[in-house]
């Protein structure tokens, strides 16, 4: 409230901060007009911060469903985008896992062909054993007949001479019985190295399965950069219908997308790269318009409080 004072000498007061304080009423005020410009001035006042609290409010809660819908369609593309990064990123592992294989295979194929020759030699070095030990036998054999051929008492199987040479044809006899066993398993030995040679040094064996998966992953291709992807040729394969391009894979499988490798520079993989941009770019703005709305919201909201609570102090009642 404003009191007035009146001197004889007249009054000092500074009738530009009166003016501040109870400016001209709206034109809006009612008939006839009270007698406390302030009081009128806040009412009018708390009726435009109630005003545009509300359309402040609504613009608010409007822009909050957006930003929540938003949100939701960015966690999505952000969830498949990554997703299919780590699919790329592990292309890339099982090529560079591939190269590896390959190096080292031509490091065992090279072994397996110096296998294949030891084993070899080891056969024919047992194979010349046996042969020996058939002379041996067949010397022993006519030493025996001719010891028989003689008839000595003297010369018994028992003592003396006799017995040495029976004993060493038993030994010789347990050598000879041998040669099948061993000759068995030396020919699987050189089968089953001659096999493993064909496996990992022929061009149509595990050479032929890891150049199948290199090119199936097309290992070595670079993911292309944003620069790039303006100059994309299309494929060759592609089929052009209406609008859309479909390729013949999609068109006997129906699928879509089919991706092919190397994921990042596959189409699928660059639209939902430039979706997610876009979704990121939009939450990152529609998070600064709540984010000033709320402010705004705030601000309005302690200015009502504050007209509403002075104007409970002031009312003219």
């Amino acid at each position: 409230m404003l009191n007035e004072f009146d001197f004889k000498r007249g009054n000092d007061w500074d009738h530009g901060k009166i003016a501040r304080c109870c400016p001209e009423p709206p034109p809006t005020q009612g008939n006839p007009p009270s007698s406390d410009c302030c009081y009128e001035t806040w009412e009018w006042e708390l009726t435009q911060v109630n005003w545009k609290l509300k359309d402040i409010t609504s613009e608010l809660t409007h822009e909050q469903k957006h930003l929540a819908v938003a949100t939701t369609r960015y966690n999505r593309l952000k969830l498949w985008y990554d997703e299919l990064s780590s699919a790329n990123e592990l292309t890339f592992k099982i090529c560079r896992q591939l190269e590896v294989i390959e190096a080292q295979l031509a490091n065992i194929c090279r072994n397996t062909c110096y296998t294949v020759k030891a084993v070899e030699i080891l056969y024919c070095m047992v194979q010349e054993f046996y042969y020996i030990v058939d002379e041996l036998q067949i010397r022993y054999d006519r030493i025996m007949n001719c010891i028989k051929c003689l008839n000595n008492a003297a010369l018994t199987p028992t003592v003396g001479i006799g017995k040495v040479l029976t004993d060493y044809g038993t030994a010789l006899t347990a050598v000879v019985s041998t040669r099948k066993a061993l000759v068995t398993l030396l020919m699987s030995a050189v089968d089953s190295s001659i096999k493993l040679e064909w496996e990992l040094c022929d061009e149509y064996g595990y050479k032929k399965l890891i150049n199948h998966w290199q090119e199936a992953l097309h290992c070595g291709v670079p993911c292309k950069k944003h620069d790039d992807e303006a100059d994309e040729v299309p494929l060759a394969n592609a089929i052009v219908v209406g609008d859309a391009e479909e390729s013949d894979e999609d068109a006997i499988f129906c699928l879509k997308p089919i991706l092919s490798f190397p994921i990042c520079n596959d189409h699928y993989y660059k639209e939902v790269r430039e979706l997610y941009e876009i979704e990121k770019e939009q939450v990152r703005e529609l998070t600064h318009t709540v984010n000033e709305l709320s402010k705004k919201q705030l601000a309005l909201t302690a200015a009502q409080q504050s007209l509403v609570k002075a104007l409970k102090e002031v009312t003219p009642s």
